[in-house]
């Protein structure tokens, strides 16, 4: 069982029957210094089309810290491990 914590203010038990939410942020500045503070945190997916995907008290981490993102989807925990061991092909 993996634990995660992503700062003491916000600690979780676990990540089984989390929520997941693919987001973008609004540049690449705010992409790269929200990654950083994420990563330091807990884990955080990043696609090759500039968004990721996080757990859900990290939308909350995201929030408390004034980082500015936009939601695309909520996805359960086996929703992301389908996606990214089959992810579609990128255009050619």
């Amino acid at each position: 069982m993996h634990q995660m914590r992503l700062d003491p203010r916000c600690p979780l038990a676990d990540t089984v029957g989390m929520k997941y939410a693919r987001i973008s942020f609004p540049s690449r500045d705010v992409a790269v210094r929200a990654f950083h503070e994420l990563a330091r945190h807990g884990r955080i997916v990043s696609l090759p089309d500039g968004q990721f995907i996080v757990p859900e008290p990290a939308t909350a981490f995201l929030q408390t810290r004034g980082f500015t993102y936009q939601t695309h989807e909520w996805m359960s925990e086996a929703y992301v491990t389908q996606a990214l061991r089959n992810p579609a092909p990128n255009p050619v």
